[in-house]
């Protein structure tokens, strides 16, 4: 009984930490940000598609748009360190919603030009919205982190799942101001924006963890091979993602999919993408960083099957956006602890900065490339192609993973890895409780 109870001091310590002020603001400002990057994002594509007349162009929104949150987040990694969390996320914000704007006005014009710088600044705001979840693992010991990082990208999933489904109400609110159509949704998301700041500025972030006992470090060539895997996975994970949703939209409305078809796929598919956070999280806890990512490539490969079969039902469709937002989510999460674990802050921050770099890079590929392959080939050979590419992240990870078992004793790190150290032990105590 004495052990039962002495288990539940952690637990009940961690709960607290979870639902702090900070992290209480943190997941606030995310349900805002991401309402702001799931409605942007969809209406990005419809609209080049509108000002161009061209398939083929669709995907530039969104090459720029990930080009743009990868240059904010290398810049705002270092900004961290000199400025605070705080500081650096808001003014990631207010560039997002400037972008925003200029995009809306951009419809008036019907200029492809202003359409992409904004998209460009809008980037910005994407990199806020992901850079939260390491902002948030900052608030808590290193143990915590994985449930701090899957607690705001769950808190992401509110404001996402809300975005696509306000695409056609926005547009009737902006013709009913005499506006273009596709001009609402840029309107909203730079109030969303907005939001986003102001939740920032009123949360008490720290740039500091809380005082906790540091683990043992694993050695100099473990970390880095961790780090190589988790940009590998991340890399891998979001160009797959980003290549086969971003023309869904498009795809859809080859086959008779109205806004109302498109924002609730769309809306699916974003829920899919955060809502299993704490699912995942469990499993690297569980299975390890290496195997939670080969499931995610499993995962993601069979998603891209179904639309590859040359299927046309809206929801088949719909089925293969959720898949593939489950094994995104899973990459995520496993990818990021990996990138991460067993560092101190000034080189965990610039970890992180390169992780959303390795992202946006494979998703600015990935938009390039999308558009020239539909127009090719069709959405089938597109899928194919993110199967193949989805493949490949069990190769990457478990060799690695096969290599740590087989090392001798004497090489292993002495600690196991941060995202399977204490909170595993906390976990397993909560068992014997029960």
């Amino acid at each position: 009984m004495h052990t039962n109870r002495t288990a539940a001091l952690p637990d009940a310590s961690g709960r607290a930490m979870l639902r702090s002020p900070a992290i209480r603001a943190l997941r606030a400002a995310c349900v805002a940000g991401g309402f702001a990057q799931s409605l942007t994002g969809t209406a990005g594509v419809l609209l080049v598609v509108d000002v161009t007349g061209s398939e083929t162009a669709a995907g530039l929104p969104q090459t720029v748009l990930v080009a743009g949150s990868a240059a904010a987040a290398a810049f705002a990694s270092r900004l961290s360190i000199r400025f605070g969390r705080r500081r650096t996320l808001s003014a990631g914000a207010a560039v997002a919603a400037a972008g925003s704007l200029a995009i809306a006005a951009a419809a008036l014009t019907s200029s492809l030009a202003i359409v992409l710088i904004g998209c460009a600044l809008l980037g910005a705001g994407t990199g806020t919205v992901m850079l939260g979840r390491y902002a948030a693992a900052e608030q808590v010991p290193e143990s915590l982190r994985p449930k701090a990082m899957a607690s705001i990208l769950a808190a992401t999933t509110i404001g996402a799942v809300a975005g696509p489904n306000l695409l056609a109400p926005a547009s009737l609110a902006a013709e009913g101001l005499g506006l273009p159509g596709l001009a609402g949704p840029f309107v909203f998301g730079a109030l969303a924006f907005a939001v986003t700041i102001a939740m920032l500025r009123t949360g008490r972030l720290h740039d500091a963890p809380p005082s906790a006992p540091a683990p043992a470090s694993a050695p100099a060539n473990d970390r880095f091979a961790s780090a190589a895997t988790g940009l590998a996975v991340l890399a891998l994970s979001n160009l797959v993602m980003v290549g086969v949703s971003t023309m869904a939209p498009v795809h859809l409305g080859h086959h008779g999919g109205g806004l109302e078809t498109v924002g609730l796929v769309v809306s699916a598919h974003v829920a899919a993408m955060f809502a299993p956070s704490v699912l995942s999280a469990h499993l690297v806890q569980r299975l390890g960083a290496a195997r939670t990512a080969a499931l995610a490539g499993v995962v993601m490969s069979g998603a891209c099957v179904i639309p590859a079969t040359g299927t046309t039902s809206h929801w088949m469709l719909g089925i293969a956006m959720v898949v593939l937002g489950v094994g995104w989510n899973l990459g995520l999460v496993s990818g990021s602890a990996m990138l991460t674990a067993s560092l101190p802050r000034q080189v965990r921050v610039k970890r992180e900065g390169m992780g959303e770099v390795g992202m946006g890079t494979a998703a600015a590929l990935a938009g390039l490339a999308c558009g020239p392959l539909m127009a090719f080939g069709g959405y089938v050979m597109l899928a194919m192609a993110g199967a193949v590419a989805a493949a490949l992240i069990p190769s990457v990870v478990i060799p690695r993973s096969t290599s740590r078992r087989a090392a001798p004793a004497s090489r292993r790190p002495v600690a196991p890895p941060a995202y399977a150290g204490e909170v595993a032990r906390v976990v397993r105590a909560g068992d014997s409780r029960s």
